[in-house]
């Protein structure tokens, strides 16, 4: 099977419930099981013409050469899908936490896998200075993914560390006013960490090393679709 088995983040893995958990937050954190083969298509659905915009205003600020690109939390492969597309000549990983999603994600890119342009890795941004094949990356993509990085400074240096020099990360996600009421009610139990303003994940972004960060929202802005922050390493 072509899935590489990276390093778990155990303050995730063979978790069960606690009081005051939510299964909703659970389960969108790392999707598993039947419920988590529900979320994934809902995801596919859901969340698709932002995951196509993002990968094409990455394409449009990336430069000419890229052949290394990396997916953090690519859920069903909406994303890999377009990204391999839009990047022809790119070996294009896929890192995701839960094996569900990279098995939805390989069904969708199939031909890409057997190709051996596609790699699918599970794992998480916390392991990705294990993962030493990946570096040193052109570009990274994480979309939807920020909330659930508890230490999110930690893991924006880890990124980082992978990109090479002058390599872009693109961070799309959603603010806390803007995300549906059970995402606003529910991923706080499980310690997921919500945004209330782009400045505060620019901040981040910077605390962590990156530099000329801009972003971008797509849709109206009394009710957008999300953000999308670009920066370079």
């Amino acid at each position: 099977m072509e899935v590489n088995q990276g390093m778990r983040e155990g303050s995730r893995a063979g978790s069960g419930p606690r009081p005051g958990r939510s299964l909703i937050g659970r389960q969108f954190g790392h999707p598993q099981g039947p419920l988590g083969r529900v979320v994934g298509h809902f995801m596919a659905r859901a969340n698709a013409r932002f995951n196509l915009w993002a990968v094409h205003q990455l394409h449009d600020a990336a430069s000419a050469d890229v052949r290394r690109v990396v997916e953090l939390g690519p859920g069903p492969g909406i994303g890999l899908a377009e990204t391999l597309r839009v990047f022809p000549r790119a070996h294009v990983w896929g890192v995701d936490l839960s094996p569900e999603m990279l098995s939805q994600a390989r069904r969708r890119n199939l031909g890409a896998v057997r190709a051996g342009r596609l790699t699918l890795v599970e794992a998480d941004a916390a392991s990705l200075s294990e993962l030493a094949e990946l570096a040193p990356a052109d570009v990274v993509l994480a979309v939807h993914v920020l909330y659930f990085w508890h230490r999110p400074e930690a893991e924006l240096a880890r990124i980082r560390g992978v990109l090479r020099p002058g390599g872009l990360l693109a961070l799309g996600f959603q603010l806390r006013q803007h995300m549906p009421r059970p995402a606003q009610a529910n991923f706080p139990k499980e310690g997921h960490l919500l945004y209330d303003s782009p400045d505060d994940v620019t901040r981040l972004l910077r605390h962590a090393g990156f530099r000329n960060v801009t972003d971008q929202i797509k849709g109206r802005g009394d009710a957008p679709e999300g953000c999308l922050m670009l920066a370079t390493a």
